[in-house]
């Protein structure tokens, strides 16, 4: 065969090879055809650098043993050069090795490196039994051989190497699917086109996809219609990247109802640096993103509560580094470190506050307890108003400050209304104690009574260091028997919101068993419900006060009767003066008029107890009102107060009047009448109006007599009155504008 058939053959045998041992068959086939030795053997590097047979021909298994493992060369090593020996003995060998390969009956040999991946990784040899000297013929057949062997070699390798890696990711493949199966999250894998190629269990039942149908199962499909063009975007540029890719999305569950998934994805990378695919991991963050909405709402709520308040809201750090506040802050002075910075709240404080102020803090940071305070805080406008500051402290659970929240309460207007009822309640508690008042309060429920001060014991007898009396034991201890129902009916009457009780009982004082009088006030405070639940009142001892007006009265009555009994005298003596002759004259019927119309006054204000009396009833005592089925005299008007003395100008007044109708004027007439009309103008100014009609014709008189003068004088002087007579044809007419007493309005 030639050397060309014989290379030609060698290369299609390598080229068909499978295994290494068909490689080395291939070899020594042409190696024995080509280079005319008698025998051939191969030797490869094991793991350890060792060369070893691998393949031979015409050699003995005790040469083999022999020699196995020597080599001119280290495996590995980058040049390496045949070695051709014309005659063993004619070497440097030891004798030992020289007598051993000559015993195998070889006397010739050579030594061709197999070079792969650039370093020998073997050899092939020759022997030949007698001296032989190669020439370039063999040389360069050797060395296409062993070129053609280690190529041959070094695809076996990468072919080897392939297959083990292959292997290794399969293996990798089935150990990351087992790891990843069960795991308490949704793996997933994909190939380099981006079809699914492997999904865990927990993913596979969140989609309700069977293993089976993985390679035909589309995940784009499940993606919610608004997020799907972010999704697929994002995985499209991370898979064409080669990059990693976050994503959030809804994605279609099992159930039917869209979930919410945060998808992080890396590309696959194998050990060659080939891109196999991405790998990613979806977690199921629905709950977290709903409680992440939900908090934010609740924030949102929060700070819409905060702002609505009439507060300033705020939060702070440990430390008391203020981070938060609502849009009250635009009230109140500008101290923001910067713009967007904390908020300096020391420069809120009033200078003489903020020592204070900064003690209860320090105070509430080391305790961690709730801070409070009363201090004033700076306004826009410059102003300072009080604020009731509080703050409560979130510990963790080590008991460490993570946050303070806190209020500020403008509490300006309250703390003056405060202090002006402060003042408002000493300033009764002094009248009171000047007016001799005790002041009280009885919870109805209870049967209790708090006695506000040192006067209500003293008042009831009972000693100030004791305790105080319900209503039962009042009753029953105190109250004189024949007294209770008034005051019980008192009580029951100021029952209805906006009464008030006012009774004068008596008791008797438990300090002495003195018989005391008592006048009693009070109201009830109702509940929501509208029922009276406590009394406050006060209670003052009016002994004194009833034994003098008692005595007051006696003595009034008593002159009463003895005014009285003068009049009578009086009237008693001009008749008998001015009827001595038996005849009684104008100037009679004039003077006892006149007393009657005094003795008419006095008997009003007498019942009155000689303090006012009424317009009206003036009117009614001194004219003729109800005379008759048509009243002659009409008389009209409102209510009004006269003092004594001017009831007294009034009735005169009237009298004078009456008498100058009845004897000249209107009333001197059947047909005649008088309009007697008073009302009340603005000032406390009464208008009154006298006006006769229907009597004879009215001629003015030529002088003015005792009655004109004493109407205009008595009543200019009483009533601070204007007086105009008007001596009309038809009728007199008299009108007034007179100023009231104010006192008895």
């Amino acid at each position: 065969m030639s050397d060309l058939s014989a290379l030609y053959r060698l290369t299609d045998r390598l080229y068909r090879a499978y295994e290494e041992d068909e490689v080395f068959e291939a070899a020594l086939d042409a190696i024995l055809d080509t280079l005319s030795c008698q025998a051939a053997s191969i030797l490869v590097a094991d793991e350890a650098g060792v060369m070893r047979f691998r393949a031979w021909r015409g050699i003995s298994e005790d040469y083999r043993r022999a020699v196995d493992g020597h080599s001119p060369w280290k495996a590995g090593a980058r040049e390496a050069e045949p070695i051709f020996i014309a005659d063993i003995c004619e070497t440097g060998e030891p004798d030992w090795l020289k007598e051993r390969i000559v015993r195998e009956g070889i006397r010739g040999l050579s030594f061709v490196p197999l070079m792969a991946d650039g370093g020998v990784v073997g050899k092939f040899m020759t022997y030949f039994a007698a001296r032989h000297d190669a020439d370039a013929r063999e040389k360069e057949l050797a060395i296409t051989i062993a070129k053609q062997v280690g190529f041959a070699l070094e695809r076996r390798n990468t072919e080897r190497l392939r297959r083990q890696a292959e292997e290794r990711l399969r293996s990798s493949e089935r150990h990351f699917r087992r790891m990843t199966e069960d795991a308490p999250v949704m793996i997933w894998t994909s190939d380099v086109h981006g079809h699914c190629s492997h999904l865990n269990a927990m993913l596979r039942s969140f989609w309700g996809v069977a293993s089976q149908d993985i390679p035909s199962f589309d995940f784009t499909t499940t993606i919610h219609p608004d997020d799907r063009d972010e999704v697929m975007r994002a995985i499209g540029e991370a898979h064409a990247d080669r990059r990693p890719a976050r994503v959030r999305g809804r994605y279609r569950h099992a159930d039917g109802g869209y979930r919410i998934l945060e998808t992080e994805a890396r590309p696959n990378i194998d050990e060659t640096g080939t891109f196999r695919g991405m790998i990613g991991v979806n977690v199921d963050s629905t709950e977290r993103v709903e409680a992440e909405h939900a908090l934010q709402e609740s924030e949102r709520r929060f700070r819409q509560l905060a702002d609505a308040m009439p507060q300033l809201v705020w939060t702070a750090g440990p430390g008391g580094r203020v981070d938060y506040w609502n849009t009250r802050i635009d009230h109140y002075a500008d101290v923001l470190s910067h713009e967007g910075g904390p908020l300096d709240w020391q420069r809120l404080v009033h200078s003489r506050d903020l020592d204070a102020t900064s003690e209860a803090w320090m105070a509430a940071e080391t305790s961690a307890t709730e801070y409070q305070f009363t201090h004033r805080l700076r306004m826009r406008d410059g102003t300072y108003r009080w604020h009731l500051s509080r703050a409560n402290p979130a510990v963790d659970d080590s008991g460490s400050i993570v946050r303070w929240f806190g209020t500020a309460t403008d509490i300006h207007d309250l703390r003056s209304a405060q202090e002006k009822l402060q003042e408002g309640e000493q300033r009764q508690r002094i009248a009171a104690r000047a007016a001799g008042l005790g002041v009280f309060e009885w919870d109805i429920q209870a049967d209790r009574t708090i006695f506000e001060n040192a006067r209500t014991f003293e008042i009831l007898g009972l000693d100030p260091n004791g305790p105080t009396i319900g209503f039962r034991e009042f009753r029953k201890d105190f109250l004189v028997p024949d007294d209770i129902p008034a005051v019980e009916k008192a009580i029951e009457e100021a029952m209805v919101p906006g009464a008030t009780a006012n009774v004068v009982c008596r008791i008797r004082r438990r300090a002495d068993g003195e018989v005391r009088s008592l006048e009693i006030a009070g109201s009830f405070v109702f509940d929501e419900r509208g029922t009276a639940h406590r009394l406050v009142g006060v209670v003052a001892d009016v002994t004194d006060r009833r034994r003098a007006e008692e005595l007051r009265e006696l003595l009034v009555d008593e002159l009463n009767h003895r005014v009285k009994n003068t009049l009578a005298v009086v009237q008693a003596l001009a008749k008998q003066t001015f009827e001595a002759n038996g005849e009684r004259d104008a100037r009679t019927e004039a003077f006892s008029g006149r007393l009657s119309a005094l003795a008419y006054a006095h008997r009003l204000l007498s019942s009155e107890g000689w303090t006012k009396a009424y317009l009206e009833d003036v009117a009614g005592q001194t004219l003729p009102l109800d005379a008759g089925a048509e009243p002659r005299i009409v008389a009209s008007g409102p209510p009004v107060v006269l003092s004594p003395k001017q009831a007294v100008t009034m009735a005169m007044t009237l009298h004078e009047l009456y008498t100058n109708a009845v004897k000249y004027g209107a009333l001197s007439e059947p047909a005649g009448g008088v309009d007697l009309e008073w009302t009340i103008r603005p000032g406390d100014r009464l208008s009154l109006r006298w006006a006769e009609r229907g009597g004879p014709p009215v001629v003015p008189p030529v002088r003015r007599g005792f009655g004109s003068r004493m109407i205009e004088q008595a009543l200019a002087a009483e009533f601070d009155a204007t007086v105009q007579l008007d001596f009309r044809p038809e009728g007199l007419v008299c009108t007034m504008e007179a100023t009231l007493a104010r006192q008895h309005g």
